[in-house]
């Protein structure tokens, strides 16, 4: 769990959270291990964690708010054992523009492939959820609202958030360039 709440830290003191926003989980077998509602992941403690299983029962702890997008995820797509859903400040800007994040450097291309993209559903919707899982990239825009960035680990999950936030920057200096 320590690089589970080394990762919490490093998103808040980046700053691709902000207050209680964004969430965190890995799975390991049949539990998922999620930021609990409600909390600051700069300040959790290993404690904090909550647990839930893949039906989403309540192991411990009171999971985060969007634990079905986690849920939902999950159960989609094997290959995924980490996610990470912030409220990354340009990538959302981006999405309230109708501007498409742009990958335009190597390592965009290379780590984030392509960026998938879903419509506003509200924050913690069933709704919101399966529009997601419906996905097949690592990387979401949530319009309005955030990111999610898939990986096979929580590292793997990261590195995808900090590429994307930086493809959206350079698209946002490449859009004010050509004004």
């Amino acid at each position: 769990m320590e690089e589970f709440l080394k990762i919490c830290r490093l998103l808040y003191d980046r700053k691709y959270v902000v207050g209680s926003g964004g969430n965190v989980s890995i799975k390991k077998g049949d539990k998922i291990y999620i930021t609990p509602t409600g909390s600051i992941l700069g300040l959790l403690e290993k404690e904090d964690i909550a647990i839930i299983n893949l039906n989403g029962e309540v192991i411990k702890g009171n999971p985060s708010s969007e634990r079905y997008l986690h849920l939902e995820i999950y159960k989609k797509r094997e290959d995924v054992n980490a996610i990470i859903h912030t409220h990354s400040l340009i990538s959302t800007y981006l999405s309230l523009i109708d501007k498409k994040i742009e990958l335009l450097t190597p390592e965009g291309e290379i780590f984030l492939k392509n960026v998938g993209y879903v419509d506003y559903y509200p924050p913690g919707s069933y709704e919101l959820a399966k529009k997601v899982a419906e996905k097949t990239e690592d990387c979401i825009i949530l319009k309005k609202h955030g990111v999610v960035c898939l990986g096979k680990t929580l590292k793997e999950a990261y590195i995808k958030v900090e590429v994307l936030e930086e493809q959206a920057k350079l698209t946002l200096l490449k859009l004010l360039n050509s004004f």
